[in-house]
């Protein structure tokens, strides 16, 4: 099976006579901190600042194709979206095309080659190439899956004061209208919906990386609460 890149949900399998010729590598990314020195210690001490983005590389080949199929991957390689390869395609980066593409031509006995390649800047994180969300109609429990804390999107349904728990942290929703859900984006810090005028107490809630299940409880008001995780790995 030959080799695939998807990017803001185009795949090059669906371009006509482009090759995959190299696959982007897959990184760590590496961690940001700040060091401190201490008088009379050894060694430094340190604090972790998050993640930096990662660039990887993929080069792509036309054989004897005309100049319209460079225009077509150079448009498409551009912008910001979700990047899947056939090598990993359970899993997706969220990535931006902010270099140049520079095409280069060899020539040989059956024609010519046309060659680029395009270095996609990524967020650290990758997520599920297509999320997962759990619904509960009572209270459960849910476990991280992936290698670092998640911070996930939560749709909550119910009427009046609606109160719920996730992993510990509780959260209290007032006016809530019936029918009307509430969206709650742990990662973004904002609650939105799309009619009345939800109110909200309490911290965004995390899933910590654990091998234990974390509690998910509905106390009162809710009848539906759907959490999207979005799992990463690094």
């Amino acid at each position: 099976m030959a080799n695939w890149i998807s990017f803001r949900g185009v795949s090059t399998e669906s371009m006509p006579g482009v090759i995959v010729a190299k696959m982007p590598s897959h990184k760590k990314a590496q961690m940001r901190y700040t060091e401190y020195m201490v008088k009379g210690r050894d060694g430094v001490l340190h604090t972790d600042d998050g993640f930096d983005t990662v660039d990887i590389t993929c080069r792509l080949l036309l054989q004897n194709q005309p100049s319209t199929h460079r225009q077509l991957i150079d448009a498409w390689a551009d912008g910001t979206g979700r990047l899947i390869t056939s090598d990993d395609s359970t899993r997706a980066y969220i990535a931006s095309v902010l270099r140049e593409i520079q095409w280069t031509r060899d020539e040989g006995n059956n024609g010519f080659w046309d060659t680029a390649e395009i270095t996609f800047t990524c967020q650290p994180i990758m997520r599920e190439a297509v999320e997962s969300t759990s619904t509960f109609t009572s209270s459960g429990s849910i476990i991280n899956l992936g290698n670092v804390d998640a911070l996930p999107l939560i749709k909550v349904t119910g009427s009046g004061t609606c109160v719920f728990s996730v992993s510990g942290t509780e959260v209290t929703l007032t006016n809530v209208a019936s029918n009307k859900p509430v969206f709650i984006d742990c990662e973004n810090g904002y609650v939105y919906t799309e009619s009345g005028a939800a109110t909200m107490q309490g911290e965004f809630p995390v899933i910590p990386v654990s091998s234990t299940a974390q509690a998910v409880t509905l106390t009162s008001g809710v009848t539906k609460l759907e959490i999207t995780p979005r799992w990463g790995w690094v």
